[in-house]
Parts: C-alpha cells; structure tokens; sequence
C-alpha cells in the first residue's frame, strides 16, 4: 500500500513516548511494566512468545564460567558474582524478537542481553557476540549495541572503544543517546524491558518501548541468548520475563487451507494456446495433469486481467501477471503442482536494500502462490480437458460463506455487497491482513478496515486478533495509522468481550495515540517531516482534495482525541481507573482546543489545520465520524458536506460513509457508493473486477494493486447502517438496531456476532415493519425510521413505548428474541 520508508522499523510511533511533559498525563503517555511479574508472564504467553525461563528453575541454560552464581527467586532469576559472568541458554536461535525484563542493583551496575553470542569453554573471556547494554552510569548508553570481547562499542562508537569502522557515525550515534527520549529510557530503580529483534543481518533494539538501535551487520546469523552478571562484589541482578518468538512467522500454516476449484470455462484460442477461467481472482496456484507425450517445454500465464481476450502480460501498475514452465514428456505421470513465479518483495523479511516490516510469508508446502482468475496453458501436447487442471486457492480455514447476508431492492448494492464479501474472504490467504499483493505487509489501516468487514461477514474472525498482534510488532510509519491501532483493539474487545486480551495489550497501546507530539493545549504538532511525510489525510496523495498540511492538523488531531476517547473507554473496563480519568481529562482538553482554533466560525466548517483557510471535506468528515462536532454545529457540517462528491480514496471513503450515514445522511451516502462514473463501488462492479481496490481507477493510482480489502468498506457499511446492526456492549451482549433505509424498499440478512448471527428484514412501504431474529442472550434497542403522520411502533402486534426524536422512533424497552416490529 505505501512506500515504507527505508530509516524507520517497527514501532516507530512511541518514539519520544519518554519526551512528554510531566504531569498527570504521564502515566497515559507511555507504556507501564506491571510491578507484577505474572501479569507480565502471561501477557507474553496471550502473544505467542515462548519462555525461555519456566520460573522454576533454570532449565535450558548453563554457566560456562568457573565462578558465579545464578539461582530462581520468586519467579526471577538472580545473579550473583565478584567477577563478570553469562548465564547463556543451551539452545542457539537464529531470526527472533526476544523480550526480558532486567532490575538493575543500586549502586555501581551494567548489565546487558546477549544475542547470537558465541562461547568459547577454554577462552579466559568465554562469552563473546552481540549485546543489547543496559547501562546504570550517568553516561545513559542503555539500548545501545555493543560486541562483547570482541569489537566493543557499535552503536553508540566512541574513540577508544570501537572498531574504526564504526567512528564513522560516532558523533551521529552518540547525537542520539543525548537525545532526551533514549537517555531516559532507562528506569534506573525500577524494572526495564529489552525488545530485540534479529531478522537476517538487521539488528534492532527497543528498552521500554523506545526504539534505540537499527543496524545492519553480517558477523552474526544465529547464537545464543545470554544475560550479564558485571562482576560487582555483593550486587544481585534480576531478571524475568525471558521470551522467546521464533522468526519467521507464518500465520497462514495453521489458519489457512488450499480449496482444489475446478474452472469455469476451458476455451482453445488458438493452435498452441488454451485459456482457463476460474471465474474469480484468489491467491494461489494451480495443480495440473503431467502431460504425456509430446516433447519441448509448455508454459503456465498467470493472470489479474484480461486484454483483448487475452492475459494481459504488460498489465499496468501492479495487477498480476506471472509465467512459469512445465515439460513435455518428461516421463513423469500423475499431478503437478505448478507454482507461481515468486515476487521478491513479498518474500523480504529485512529488505536487501530498503528496511522495511517483513513480509507476511506463507507455507513452503504450498509453494509459492499470487493472486489470479485466469490461466493460458501455451504448448500443451493434444487437447487440454477441464478435468487436467484445478486452482489450489487459499482461504481462511474457518471461512463460513453462510455466516452472512445482505439483499436488497437496490441490484446494484446486491452486487456492490457481493464483491465485496468476497474480497474479504479472498484476502485472508496470508492468515492476517495483508495491504493486497504488492508487498504482502499489513499496515494498520489496512487492517482495521479489514477487520470491520471481517466481523460482518464471517463468524470466524481470529485473524483480527492475530492482526493486531502482528502489526504491535511491525507498526509502519504514517501518523494515523498508529491511532488505528488502539481502534483495532476497540474493535476487537467490543467483539469477543475478552477483557483478559486487553488487558494483555493495553500498555502497549498508549505509544499508539500520538500523545508524545502533544502540548498543553492538547493538540498534536506535526514538525516538517510529519507534515511531509508522515501525516497521511488520505492515500494516494491526489485524494486529498487539495488538503492543506500545517502545523496542527484538523485530521491528525481528530485521530489522536478519539484514539483518547476508545483509550478512556478500555482503561475503565480493566479496572485503570486512574488512567480512564486522565484519558478523559486529556479529551475535555483537546476537545476544548479542537473546536476553539481549527473550526471556523464564520463558514461554520473545519479547516484543515492552524495557518490556512482551506477547508476539504477531510477535515469535515472525520470529525463527523468521530463525534467531534458540537451539537449545534453539526446540522452546518453536515449540509456542506451533502454538497461534495467523493472527493476520497476508498479508505477515506469509510469514514466519510461512516458520518454520512450516523448523522442521518443515508440518501447521500448510498448515492455515492452507486453513483455513475468512475469514483464509486458501482464503477468496481461494473469494471468486472471479483475483488475490490485499493484506489477508484488506475488512472487515480497508476501503481494500485487489483486485490486490496480496505477497498471494500461496503462489506461492513451495509450490515452496520443499512441494516443497522452494531454492538453497544464488548461482547456483543446488547446491540442497537438502527435501519436507513434512505430510498430502499425492502432490505435483509444476517449479520455475524460474537453471540450468533442476528437476521432481519425489512420493508419501506406505506408503513415501516421489521421481522427481527436475536440470538439467545441477547438483548437490543430498537431505533427506527419515523416517517410523517406516524404516531408509534407496534411489536408482536402491541403498541409499545416509543419516543419520536426527529425522524426517529427510539423504543424504551429492550427486545429479545424473534419479534416483528411496525411504524404507524
């Protein structure tokens, strides 16, 4: 989806976490280490990290010094020593992200987290590698990298103590630990957590959230772990927490599975060429009959597109075209798998040249897959039969196509819904969400988009789970698409109820809300780098609609207060008391100052920032959907906005449909999504396209790939708003029934929840009914549409409790169970 840029890894947004003021806010402003050690213990265990150390007993590692002592403490490890020794694991690793937590004596103290290290029983010096520095000096070098007993000081280089090689970016490098944010990442009386991750020759470290070190050095591809006792008399080192995750993942190996399809056509198009049609686009590859007889080689076309009934081998952008080759004769009987050609850059786990998050890889046992609807097999020895050949498509293994419906009297939203659903299925190959085929790396946006239309058409939805915790991991780098990140857990915990989840994410969260670029006023600053590169509005940059970037910017900071908002929210539901108040202080805050310098008074709309006096509809829309807009402003907002067209992305598009339809703008928002022309869903439909995109044509995004989920936004906006299904409680355990009808006459389905599918229908007639289908344990609100001369609504056939706000009727009473409701 976007170009990662090639200085910045991982969790890029916490930094300067350590950089925001003191006050009340600080304990919301950067992630806390639980004084409990077992909370911390199985938090790692909800990630998928393994322990290195039980809490029993040592296990798994050994001293190979003849002096020090090492012994289990209360579920810590204790070092104790008058001479400088590592306890080292008896197992080498190779690619992983390690995770300990270290408490540093008082006093005189260095310690550190050996990685790739190397032993040498007969050396005086037996330990020696790679070492992530945990430094208790004034000096404040802690995350820094240094090569024990052998080439010392890398990052930060100091004369004296590093190679020459690495004086090269000695003032850069100690410019860095200078810095406020990592010389005071240490907490020098408390407990700190060392992150280390070692994919291929890239070395990362992180101590508390605060990224310390990136670099690239080929010395080393796999060792030990170890810990450092530094040899001073009476002193005791503690640590816990001891986790190990193996690199790389593959998410797709246990929830992922290959469907044998049969095509849909088999056509000869000419003498040496037949083509195959497998009706819609999936990633993966295809097995094949072995031809017999014949000789020479054959050739498999892979392929998004089609040009004058032809793949098209020169597609533009990145929609896929692939060729691999088979043999004729080759003496060999029964079924091929062909492979699809490989895509580098959907391989990378480093980046040769460029960094970058790693890849989402998928089974060695699949080989390699891409995605594709059709196939021209070229040189094929006699006739080619449809029985010869089937497309091994990937799809989520618990992927229910009867979990959901939606139907219509709008044929065009039938059709907008169902290419959409299957977008959404199509793209679970990768066992979590991926941003298409270009780089098979999620991004934080990508996936929350995913995730909301995951939820309303499927009824297994681990992969949002399993999302979350991949990107916690491999954030990228844009300014809003850190706040998504404290969405996808909203959403996540409003799904499943799961409190204990939570609980295990929630400090790693507060690095997510933007927070550190904060000032007393409570709005985001956005330096020039931000503004240039970081803070997004919308991709691609022509979709903008002419966005005016300054220093506080209207979009940034509607991201960051909500971001504040759901915080408040979750902090209250795990008992965070203290930290839901300053959540919520910190919103009355930026609110305050939200409407005060960025709304403009005089138009009765935002502008786009501090410093201009443009206004796009961005940075009127995403207020909308957030429920920034005062009261009695929001009838302005929302008529200037009935006024504009989409001037957006498909991403954007989610959150403009999302104000549109909560601010009682139905009429408008489906006209947009079935509008003629080539800025709508309608104009995907019509292209022939079977998955959604990631812009609205090419010509919008020359580079977009034809595979992208947060193109299909629809798969969530009908069933929420249409229907009007949404959940008021984590957990699905109250809902709200909400229709907008706009100009519909009739619309139904089901809807997936944690609870059990709710099914509906309804009519728009001469008077509004609605046949209703809770799951058990369920309870609902009913909200319905209040047309004129309507004086209450009937259930079962009893006019019950109702009051008419606007154009709505808000029933008193929880329903349950099947009922049939009536408007007269």
């Amino acid at each position: 989806m976007l170009k990662y840029c090639s200085l910045i890894f991982a969790v890029i947004v916490s930094l300067d976490v350590c950089n925001a003021k003191e006050g009340p806010e600080t304990s919301i402003s950067k992630p806390a280490i639980n004084h409990d050690g077992q909370s911390g213990f199985e938090a790692m265990l909800s990630r998928g990290y393994t322990p290195l150390f039980n809490g029993k007993d040592l296990s798994g590692w050994w001293n190979p010094y003849p002096h020090g002592e090492a012994k289990v403490v209360d579920g810590e490890i204790h070092l104790m020593a008058n001479e400088k020794f590592f306890l080292v694991t008896k197992k080498k690793y190779s690619d992983f992200r390690v995770s300990v937590e270290i408490h540093l004596p008082e006093g005189d103290a260095n310690s550190g987290v050996m990685f790739r290290c190397h032993v040498d029983k007969d050396a005086e010096k037996k330990v020696y590698g790679y070492q992530a520095e945990c430094d208790g000096s004034d000096r404040r070098w802690s995350g820094g990298l240094f090569d024990e007993s052998r080439r010392r000081w890398i990052w930060p280089s100091t004369k004296g103590r590093s190679q020459d090689q690495f004086l090269e970016h000695e003032e850069e490098s100690k410019a860095a630990f200078a810095d406020p944010t990592i010389a005071g990442a240490l907490n020098r009386h408390g407990w700190n957590r060392f992150v280390i991750t070692c994919i291929e020759d890239r070395i990362t470290i992180e101590l508390n959230g605060v990224p310390t070190v990136t670099f690239r050095d080929t010395v080393d591809a796999s060792g030990y772990i170890g810990i450092q006792h530094h040899g001073e008399d009476d002193q005791t080192y503690r640590f816990r927490n001891l986790f190990i995750k193996e690199l790389p993942q593959i998410p797709a190996e246990d929830s992922v599975s290959l469907t044998d399809q049969a095509p849909v056509s088999v056509k000869k198009i000419s003498d040496n060429i037949t083509l195959v049609d497998f009706g819609k686009v999936a990633f993966g590859n295809i097995a094949m009959r072995v031809p017999q007889g014949g000789r020479g080689e054959g050739k498999v076309h892979f392929g998004e597109k089609l040009k004058d009934g032809r793949i098209d081998r020169e597609p533009p952008g990145t929609v896929r075209y692939g060729v691999s080759q088979f043999r004729n004769g080759s003496g060999e009987i029964g079924t091929w798998i062909v492979p699809t050609p490989v895509d580098v850059r959907n391989t990378e786990q480093a980046g040769a040249t460029r960094a970058h998050p790693p890849a989402v890889l998928t089974p060695k046992s699949w080989l390699p897959v891409m995605p594709f609807r059709w196939v021209e097999i070229e040189n094929w020895p006699g006739e080619f039969k449809p029985e010869y050949i089937v497309r091994r498509a990937a799809f989520a293994t618990g992927w229910n196509d009867d979990a959901s419906s939606f139907e219509c009297s709008d044929e065009t939203l039938n059709r907008i819904w169902e290419l959409c659903k299957y977008s959404i299925k199509a793209t679970t190959f990768a066992g979590v969400y991926v941003d298409g085929d270009r780089e098979r790396i999620p991004y934080e946006a990508d996936a929350y988009l995913n995730q909301l239309s995951h939820y309303t058409t499927d009824d297994d939805v681990e992969m949002a789970a399993r999302s979350f915790d991949w990107l916690i991991e491999n954030g990228t780098w844009p300014s809003e698409w850190a706040p998504h990140m404290v969405f996808m857990a909203h959403a996540e915990w409003m799904y499943s109820g799961d409190d204990e989840w939570l609980k295990h994410r929630y400090e790693s969260l507060k690095a997510k809300t933007l927070m550190h670029r904060s000032d007393d006023d409570g709005l985001v600053r956005s330096n020039e780098m931000d503004r240039t590169r970081h803070d997004i509005v919308d991709w691609p940059q022509k979709e903008r609609d002419g966005y005016v970037f300054t220093e506080i910017n209207t979009v940034v900071n509607a991201f960051h207060i909500e971001a504040l908002e759901q915080m408040a929210e979750m902090a209250g539901a795990i008992g965070k008391d203290e930290d839901a108040k300053a959540f919520e202080t910190r919103v009355e805050l930026a609110r305050a100052s939200f409407q005060k310098t960025l709304f403009d008074e005089a138009e009765g709309i935002y502008r786009d920032g501090i410093g201009t006096d443009h206004s796009s509809i961005h940075a009127n829309f995403f207020p909308l959907a957030f429920g920034l807009v005062p009261e009695d402003k929001r009838a302005g907002v929302i008529a200037w906005l009935e006024k504009q067209d989409m001037h957006c992305s498909p991403y954007a598009a989610q959150y403009f449909m999302d104000a549109l339809f909560s601010s009682g703008s139905d009429v408008k928002a489906i006209a947009l999504m079935t509008a003629d022309g080539d800025r709508s869903w309608k104009h995907m439909v019509n292209s022939g396209t079977t998955i959604s995109w990631e812009a609205w044509d090419l010509k919008y995004k020359p580079n977009q790939d034809w595979n992208h989920a947060w193109g299909a936004a629809p798969a969530n906006l009908l069933p929420r708003y249409v229907l009007g299904v949404q959940p008021t409680a984590p957990g699905w355990t109250t809902a709200i029934i909400r229709p907008h009808p706009a100009d519909l006459k009739h619309a139904g389905g089901k809807v997936p929840t944690s609870q059990g599918p709710i099914q509906l229908d309804w009519q728009n007639k001469e008077t509004f009914t609605m046949s209703l289908s809770l799951p058990e344990g369920m309870t609902a609100k009913i909200d319905l549409p209040a047309a004129d001369g309507t004086t209450g609504v009937y259930v079962d056939g009893e006019k019950v409790a109702a009051k008419q706000v606007g154009d709505r009727w808000l029933v008193e009473k929880e329903v349950r169970g099947e009922i049939e409701v009536e408007v007269q």
